[in-house]
């Protein structure tokens, strides 16, 4: 039997035992050490469809995964407020159909595109159906009450240990860990040791790992957060991303409160004016006031090698790239998959180590390519919008060379992991104005005769099988469908 230890006892944490003992059984021994007297800072998290892939993994169906976690609300997409000023776009779940198949060409091409067939959803309402053909559904959640959920679930199957960690002993010759020395339990040992503590790294820094700084690209830093009160509105069922003069705000829907933040960069926006905008933002949009000053400070960028030796760090103890698009969770979902689809022998050989390694690798640059995306805006108004013009990566401007020259195209890694494919991109392209009709129907004239009349029939096809779908659903409002469940 493989002995693990898992530092942390967040989303992170919880995740990594419940995968690590459901994948391996009774081969491995799963301890997850924490301290219980330290909660977690409660923003509210936005997810992508893997964190209920990875629920229902553990034998809940939706609607029983919604009764388990009275604060959970769901997810259809993001909804992309002012990134070009005045307008808003909608960025959601499996929304276009495949490449050569969608049917944005013939919206696009006929100004009728608006974000796909379930646009709608950004209005509040979810469709009337069984929640568990929805391939495709986020969730909004609470990191505490969702970690803890977990461990419940599991409580018979890992060991919970309410202990703080004091040392790291590391080998030198190896560069592995050889223990972690707790207050209370002393010197313990593993096979394995997945840190899973957040910024702090707790034991993974202690093998010197290598960082790669990207804040010339993405220069947020900080945030302050604020929830409110949301007991007698409508439940959104989408994320709002709303982009300021100087950064974004998030609002995440939680039950009935809304968890909102303030995102910036350090480099061009002090604390105190931060505060003095987040308030105003509040008072417009929420009428109350920030009572919560406490700033969370952090940093973009993420270890080359995040699995070194015996340990792995998983989630932000890895690395962080800032929150837009909710690619957390599924950092780790995709972390824990390279884990299991690679070390199955649990042997822990270098050659595995590297194949990890080389896909958590690929994985971070695609979201971080995605990410810088949308801040292709071509705003001017403030020195921070100026600054993001002037430092694109190279990827981003061929991907705008792309789309008025070529149409689309997506990076590699994209296509290897199947992470964000052509339809997201689609739909953050056309939400930035960064498509060419002339350039579009200039890419359907270059393919061959046969191709192009086939993809001018399936996308007009597509489209109107699309409108006639979204006139026969039913919609009903999202309060009212968690309410339904929840009684």
């Amino acid at each position: 039997m493989k002995k693990f230890v898992i530092v942390g006892a967040g989303t992170a944490g919880a995740i990594s035992a419940a995968i690590i003992k459901k994948h391996w059984g009774n081969k491995v021994d799963v301890s997850v050490y924490y301290d219980k007297s330290k909660k977690i800072i409660g923003v509210g998290e936005s997810t992508a469809p893997g964190i209920l892939h990875f629920l229902r993994s553990l034998g809940l169906t939706t609607e029983e995964i919604i009764q388990e976690l009275p604060m959970v609300t769901l997810k259809m997409g993001i909804n992309f407020k002012n990134w070009i000023p005045d307008t808003s776009f909608f960025h959601g779940f499996a929304e276009v159909p495949k490449y050569l198949n969608c049917s944005s060409l013939h919206a696009i091409l006929n100004d009728s595109y608006n974000g796909g067939v379930n646009s709608c959803n950004a209005t509040s309402t979810v469709q009337d159906k069984p929640f568990d053909e929805w391939e495709e559904l986020g969730l909004h959640i609470d990191t505490q009450e969702f970690s803890d959920f977990v461990f419940k679930k599991m409580e018979e199957e890992i060991n919970l240990v309410d202990d703080v960690v004091t040392r790291v002993r590391v080998n030198t010759e190896c560069n592995k860990i050889e223990n972690i020395e707790c207050k209370n339990s002393g010197i313990v040992e593993a096979d394995y040791f997945i840190d899973a503590s957040g910024f702090e790294s707790t034991i993974f820094k202690y093998l010197n790992p290598e960082w790669h700084d990207i804040k010339k690209y993405l220069p947020l830093d900080k945030a302050l957060s604020q929830e409110i009160d949301n007991k007698d509105n409508e439940i959104p069922s989408h994320t709002l991303a709303e982009a300021t003069d100087n950064g974004w705000i998030w609002a995440i829907p939680v039950a009935d409160k809304i968890r909102t933040g303030y995102l910036y960069s350090s480099k061009f926006l002090s604390d105190e004016e931060a505060k003095r905008k987040y308030n105003d933002w509040l008072i417009k949009n929420h009428n109350v006031n920030l009572k919560n000053d406490k700033i969370i400070k952090f940093r973009s960028g993420y270890y080359e090698n995040s699995f070194i030796g015996n340990c792995m760090a998983v989630g932000l103890a890895s690395g962080f790239v800032e929150p837009l698009e909710a690619l957390a969770s599924q950092m780790i979902l995709n972390q824990l998959s390279a884990f299991t689809d690679f070390n199955s022998s649990l042997e822990n050989l270098d050659s595995d180590r590297k194949k990890i390694n080389d896909r958590n690798r690929h994985f971070i640059d695609a979201n971080i390519k995605f990410v810088a995306l949308h801040y292709a805006t071509y705003r001017t108004d403030s020195d921070f919008w100026k600054y993001m013009n002037n430092n694109k990566m190279q990827w981003v401007k061929e991907f705008e060379e792309l789309c008025k020259d070529e149409f689309i195209d997506i990076p590699a890694e994209n296509k290897i992991l199947k992470l964000w494919l052509t339809d997201s991109y689609i739909q953050i392209a056309d939400g930035l104005r960064l498509f060419d009709k002339e350039s579009i129907q200039n890419f359907i004239d270059s393919r061959p005769e046969e191709m192009r009349q086939e993809i001018l029939c399936k996308s007009r096809r597509h489209y109107e099988e699309g409108l006639k779908l979204k006139k026969e659903l039913n919609f009903i409002s999202h309060k009212q469908l968690l309410d339904s469940i929840h009684k």
